[in-house]
């Protein structure tokens, strides 16, 4: 059984390794870790742009920069080694859970996620370091239970050394690693709960390699970010100061208040849930609290979770789960949902199914206090459901019309629970169908496994056409994608247009950077034309691209920025090329210093 799930995952994320995204050259702004890679090939140092990184920890730039001196640093190869590490990722998730629950769960979770088309499209086109992180937490996930069981003195000293090192090396690549090292010195703490000798033991062989962990991340997180150029909250300063704002993709906004931060949590969690069962049904969900697919989600991975906590073999992973959560519930980015979920997808499935098997056995086992814990719930989330549905639009609100008919059904099932005490009893036939053993090449099972085993090879085969269709996509987009991405555009126009030492302002300097390889000051987010102004005379800037795009991460667009800078300093600014989106104006240094005396 292990052997044949291993060469399915196998198989499955072979599809990436093939059909990544060709194109010549980076055109992504995770570019900027292959910069830092050179940066610490070539100058040994760790810096890009002319600016030395304190945002973006060093563990990836550091692998992509081991690859290129041994295999290689194009294009193809850097980003091929994103799907290796998420197809070992799913590897070692499969042992992790099959430790923790049952060989058929492990499997199902795994083989759904390495078939999902909303991963295929981020792992074959970003060099992204929650792929290796991935990857490497779930190895810790497996030596842990090792080092806690070893007898042997020297193999004891081994696994523990590897373990630091690997924890340490999480940690730099992603700083949210610091919700493992949070999961661990948690289920120290809850071992004193259980048996004593056991908590001593764990305390003395793993408190040491957690310290070592948090003080590297506190000597990382301690630097406070990059150089701050514009007055503005947030990027670039540190994470800790990016946890503080309003809203990361749009600064202006300033400081988030506590009404905000609960704001930011609820969108964090519906958007959290609605990409977990987009992951899995690869279906649209509707972005409603009413409807089954997403607060039905969030109810069965609490249960599943609590049913985790219980059980001291469960626990680490259960508090990891919960601390990363908390992590990204808390970031004030709207691209997060992607880059942090990766990494516990797994989880996320596995206390799913614990939840759909708590439910059961609860139900079974107190139906009144289950009957009554969920009756308020159902009947909360049927009345939503109603009136959204019943009250949208024709041909819309099928989803919440569905939902609300779910969530009256488990009413009626919990107000039967409470007065009869048990679960309603299936049909005599039913039973006896649902009962009975079924053989098939000399394998035995029931029904619901079968049930189980086919719809999950519904959702494999559907997510693999889906990928394949994407993969297409990549194969022959090549050169098409990088002649039509309007960075490069700009960045082959600077080069043949300005001298070396030219500094340029852009919204997306790390792609303008590596084209043109000249210094790119970011064209920040900002409305009014004087900070602009001042900003620009402050850094030299000599010409500046503005692009029109058709999503900008950042708010107010740079296209509405620029707008309001040319309108009160119209003579500062000199259009030198437009091509199609992209707009190169070169900044008169006399005039816009003029124009700028005058302001004051």
């Amino acid at each position: 059984m292990d052997a044949f799930v291993y060469a399915l995952i196998l198989a499955l994320s072979a599809l990436p390794i093939f059909l990544y995204e060709r194109v010549p050259d980076f055109v992504n702004s995770d570019v900027v870790y292959v910069d830092l890679a050179l940066s610490l090939l070539h100058s040994h140092t760790y810096s890009a742009n002319f600016t030395p990184e304190r945002i973006h920890p060093p563990g990836l730039p550091v692998l992509l920069a081991a690859l290129c001196v041994t295999v290689g640093c194009t294009h193809d190869i850097l980003t091929r080694t994103m799907p290796v590490f998420l197809a070992l990722g799913f590897l070692f998730s499969y042992e992790v859970i099959r430790r923790q629950r049952e060989r058929l769960i492990a499997a199902i979770s795994c083989l759904i996620l390495a078939s999902s088309p909303s991963i295929f499209p981020w792992v074959t086109s970003r060099l992204w370091p929650i792929f290796p992180y991935f990857c490497l937490s779930m190895i810790i996930f497996l030596l842990i239970p090792k080092l806690e069981a070893s007898k042997q003195s020297r193999h004891t000293v081994l696994l523990a050394v590897l373990l630091c090192l690997l924890l340490v090396s999480v940690v730099m690549l992603e700083s949210i690693g610091l919700a493992l090292v949070a999961a661990i010195l948690g289920w120290l703490v809850l071992s004193f709960l259980g048996n004593v000798d056991t908590a001593r033991m764990r305390l003395k062989r793993f408190l040491g390699i957690t310290l070592i962990a948090l003080i590297a991340e506190g000597l990382w997180l301690g630097q406070g970010g990059n150089r701050k150029d514009w007055p503005l909250p947030g990027h670039p300063e540190g994470y800790l100061a990016q946890l503080k704002v309003k809203d990361g993709n749009h600064p202006e906004l300033g400081l988030a208040t506590p009404m905000d931060v609960v704001w930011r949590i609820d969108k964090n969690l519906k958007e959290s849930s609605i990409f977990m069962t987009g992951v899995v049904f690869h279906r649209w969900i509707s972005p409603s609290w009413s409807s089954v697919f997403t607060s039905g989600l969030i109810i069965l991975i609490l249960c599943g979770l609590w049913r985790s906590l219980q059980r001291s073999d469960s626990q680490l992973c259960a508090l990891y789960f919960i601390f990363f959560e908390c992590v990204y519930l808390l970031w004030p980015w709207f691209s997060g949902v992607v880059r942090f979920a990766v990494a516990v997808l797994p989880f996320a499935c596995l206390y799913l199914a614990e939840g759909a098997l708590a439910l059961k056995e609860w139900s079974h086992r107190h139906p009144r206090r289950t009957g009554a814990l969920f009756l308020p719930v159902s009947m909360v989330l049927a009345s939503l459901a109603a009136r959204e549905g019943w009250t949208s639009v024709a041909a819309h609100g099928l989803q919440e019309k569905l939902s609300a008919i779910f969530w009256i059904a488990c009413a009626v099932l919990c107000l039967k629970m409470i007065f009869k005490g048990s679960l309603p009893s299936a049909g005599r036939w039913a039973q006896i169908f649902w009962g009975q053993r079924l053989s098939v090449g000399g394998l035995s099972f029931r029904p619901v496994l079968g049930v189980v085993v086919l719809a999950a090879a519904y959702f494999v085969s559907t997510g693999v056409a889906a990928e394949i269709s994407m993969g297409r996509e990549n194969l022959a987009s090549g050169v098409v994608r990088l002649e039509n991405t309007p960075e490069v555009q700009a960045a082959r126009w600077i080069v043949s247009h300005t001298e070396p030492n030219a500094i340029i302002a852009s919204s997306q300097y790390s792609v303008i950077f590596h084209h043109s390889r000249r210094k790119v000051i970011w064209f920040p987010p900002i409305s009014n034309p004087k900070t602009l102004m001042d900003g620009i005379r402050r850094h030299h800037v000599e010409y500046v691209v503005v692009i029109k795009r058709g999503f900008n991460y950042y708010l107010p667009p740079e296209t509405t920025c620029f707008d309001l800078l040319h309108a009160a300093y119209p003579d500062a600014f000199r259009l030198e090329d437009a091509n199609g989106p992209v707009k190169i104006y070169r900044v008169l240094a006399e005039v816009s210093a003029a124009a700028s005396d005058r302001a004051h």
